[in-house]
């Protein structure tokens, strides 16, 4: 008996993904992706929703040391199967993504699932420097910067994060236009950045854990932005909102 798919939209989907995850943070047993895949929702919108949300689906596994579960690791090698990754990347969106999939292939690698051919490909370090280092404005930086937010997750490593992590000026700067401009999910994409530095030692110019709760208590609601804000939380070891 064929199921009908319901068709749900990728924004709705990446919203659900970003839930599950959370939750999973929060101390939910685990993740849910395969479930969510046999619910009847459109697997190809539900795949796209996991590449978008990208290395974040590793997040309770390494902040909290959990159990990558063995479907939900397979569906993330799916994902990449259905939607797999720009080749030879040549513009800069195309650079930043294939930094955001090289971060999942390397976590999934973790796990007992095979990684996809090209998951895991390290784009080359000069990519980083031109992404980051090679930026002409500071404003440039901390775009990018948040663009790569889900690089922010211990474990990952890589040029790019070494290049956030001697950029903690454009950093401090970034985060507080995008406060003073109200906009909190590029503030909270930062202060990801901001908090995982900070758990390595990093000096920081201001004060992660005081902006933590600013966009907490003035940045709205969104599964994306608390899921953000609660990877800052566990990075920086504040109690549970």
């Amino acid at each position: 008996m064929n199921v009908e798919r319901l068709q749900v939209s990728l924004a709705d989907a990446a919203a659900e993904v970003a839930d599950r995850v959370l939750g999973a943070v929060g101390g939910a047993e685990d993740i849910g992706l395969a479930d969510y895949v046999h619910t009847g929702a459109d697997t190809t919108t539900v795949l796209g929703a996991v590449r978008l949300i990208g290395a974040d689906v590793f997040a309770p596994h390494v902040l909290l040391g959990r159990p990558v579960h063995r479907d939900d690791a397979a569906v993330v090698a799916r994902s990449f199967t259905v939607y797999p990754p720009t080749p030879q990347p040549t513009t800069r969106q195309q650079h930043v993504t294939a930094w955001r999939d090289w971060a999942v292939g390397r976590l999934l690698a973790r796990t007992d699932e095979t990684s996809p051919a090209g998951s895991d490909a390290a784009p080359t370090p000069e990519t980083a420097a031109a992404l980051l280092d090679g930026a002409k404005t500071w404003q440039e930086w901390s775009a990018t910067a948040a663009q790569l937010s889900p690089l922010a997750l211990p474990g990952v490593g890589g040029p790019i994060v070494a290049a956030v992590f001697a950029g903690m000026r454009p950093l401090a700067r970034g985060v507080t236009r995008a406060v003073l401009r109200r906009d909190f999910v590029t503030a909270a994409r930062l202060i990801r950045w901001m908090a995982l530095s900070s758990s390595n030692g990093v000096r920081q110019p201001l004060d992660p854990v005081l902006l933590v709760e600013r966009i907490r208590l003035y940045g709205g609601t969104g599964s994306r932005l608390a899921l953000d804000l609660a990877i800052s939380r566990v990075l920086l070891r504040m109690e549970p909102a």
